[in-house]
């Protein structure tokens, strides 16, 4: 009777300290804390309901254990390449994939000083003029990232193609999405920035 008592109050502290760090998740503050103590505390209820022969809890918290595991897994992931991004230089070309393509003849005003700024260009041939600064950009030029990101997100010079122009055009909505769902792209696209502001101004 007494083994079986003490077997019994194990069962009640699983449970209670299973509850306990299932109640802690809600407290995290950071994705990946929150997923480590989800992992503990399925782990606990797994060891609680294989004791009480709750099979349907075990079951489960199995498949909560494992779905836990693959989200710290893409979560780490994610991390890495935030952190190689960070140590790397942002390069150009490595935005070229995310983004369609529009052809536009001599003379197509691309935008106009003033207007509000949607998109990011990449000359891919051709040429496109800037009138307010007297420039003349050429193929791998990448232009209209600055207005995009200004507070009132319109654009500071216009952009007319000087020559038949082969552009590459990502919108300021797919920006965002891909910035919500990979981290690495909104710090790339950051230091993309960075870099050819620092390459204007110098």
């Amino acid at each position: 009777m007494l083994n079986e008592s003490i077997a019994i109050n194990w069962i009640e502290v699983l449970s209670y300290v299973g509850s306990a760090l299932l109640v802690l998740t809600f407290s995290m503050k950071t994705i990946l804390t929150l997923r480590i103590a989800a992992v503990a505390a399925n782990a606990v209820f797994i060891f609680y309901a294989f004791s009480a022969e709750l099979w349907f809890l075990m079951a489960l918290h199995t498949v909560l254990l494992l779905l836990n595991l693959y989200r710290i897994g893409q979560h780490r992931s994610a991390l890495r390449r935030v952190q190689n991004t960070a140590d790397s230089r942002a390069q150009v070309e490595t935005l070229v994939p995310l983004m369609q393509l529009q052809q536009s003849p001599s003379g197509t005003v691309l935008f106009l000083k003033g207007d509000k700024a949607e998109r990011i260009y990449y000359l891919s041939e051709g040429a496109v003029d800037i009138p307010e600064v007297g420039k003349t950009l050429g193929p791998g030029a990448l232009f209209g990232e600055i207005g995009l990101f200004t507070p009132d997100q319109t654009r500071t010079a216009s952009a007319v193609c000087a020559e038949d122009c082969d552009l590459m055009v990502i919108s300021d909505r797919d920006i965002v999405r891909h910035c919500m769902k990979d981290p690495a792209f909104g710090l790339y696209l950051t230091k993309l920035i960075a870099g050819r502001m620092a390459e204007n101004q110098g």
